[in-house]
């Protein structure tokens, strides 16, 4: 077995058992071994749908990760997340700068940033969502590769969050979004981590949620490091973000299950800015922002 990004034959088997399947709730059949790489910190899995195009462009992952693929839900589950991502980027970057977002979903974050951006770019590759787009005037593509012919090397900023994690090639992703930035351009490319005092407090119970069949890598720093040198970008970091409080990690410890976020009266805001500042510190967080530019 060797790392099925950087090449290592130093792997492990860090977990084999039932994983979750698209929504919460739902679960393999199977187990799946989750490898990780001890060179490059990368973890992954080989349980992988057949034809991941047709997967992403039709309704099939919106059905099988929310129940619906419509365009209304999809704001009402999204449109809160959209001021979160903001802390990852700040607000000076956009204005008047032709912005991209990667795997923009329904448009939920771009449409925040319309207000201010001289012009916005939306590369999704559900066409009900590219449809949706289009129609607020946004100029749409399926994937980055297609972007490329009207847009190499003119994009101020591009924002890219959870959509890595889903990607064949994590390489050629970040390749694609380089060769797209525009001189002094700026990317920030954010994905879950591996959420090492989750696993490690709670166990199977938390690892068989986190891991997905839908995400077949879970990068680390080392990981991005890796994969910059291959693309030879020198002029990067990583950011460490803790987005789930300290009542949703109490909630787990007495639920052993997901469920919605909590909050409890000896939980003040003190404890929860420290519990997240001391995660993110220590680099133990649950997300991580790839940041880039050119």
């Amino acid at each position: 077995m060797q790392c099925k990004l950087c090449g290592s034959d130093d792997v492990v088997i860090i977990y084999d058992g039932k994983i979750r399947d698209g929504r919460v709730g739902n679960y393999t059949s199977q187990n799946v071994p989750m490898y990780r790489c001890r060179r490059c910190k990368t973890i992954w899995h080989n349980f992988a749908k057949s034809d991941l195009k047709h997967f992403y462009q039709s309704d099939e992952y919106r059905q099988a990760l929310e129940g619906t693929a419509d365009i209304k839900a999809f704001y009402r589950t999204h449109d809160a997340e959209s001021f979160d991502k903001f802390s990852y980027t700040g607000t000076a970057c956009f204005r008047d700068k032709v912005v991209a977002d990667i795997g923009a979903g329904g448009g939920a974050f771009l449409d925040y940033i319309n207000t201010v951006a001289r012009e916005v770019v939306a590369i999704e590759p559900t066409e009900v969502y590219r449809n949706a787009m289009a129609q607020k005037g946004y100029r749409t593509y399926a994937y980055a590769q297609d972007a490329l012919q009207d847009w190499k090397g003119k994009i101020d900023v591009i924002v890219s969050y959870d959509v890595i994690e889903h990607v064949e090639e994590p390489i050629a992703f970040i390749q694609e979004a380089y060769e797209l930035l525009s001189d002094k351009g700026i990317a920030y490319i954010g994905t879950p981590t591996d959420a090492p005092v989750m696993r490690e407090l709670l166990g199977e119970v938390y690892t068989s949620f986190l891991f997905s069949t839908q995400h077949p890598w879970v990068l680390s720093e080392d990981s991005f490091r890796y994969i910059a040198d291959c693309c030879h970008i020198s002029d990067y970091s990583c950011k460490f973000y803790q987005r789930y409080g300290l009542g949703n990690f109490i909630n787990w410890l007495i639920q052993k299950k997901p469920g919605q976020h909590c909050s409890y009266d000896f939980v003040t805001d003190s404890m929860d800015k420290l519990w997240k500042s001391e995660l993110e510190a220590q680099k133990l967080s649950d997300y991580i922002v790839f940041e880039f530019g050119k």
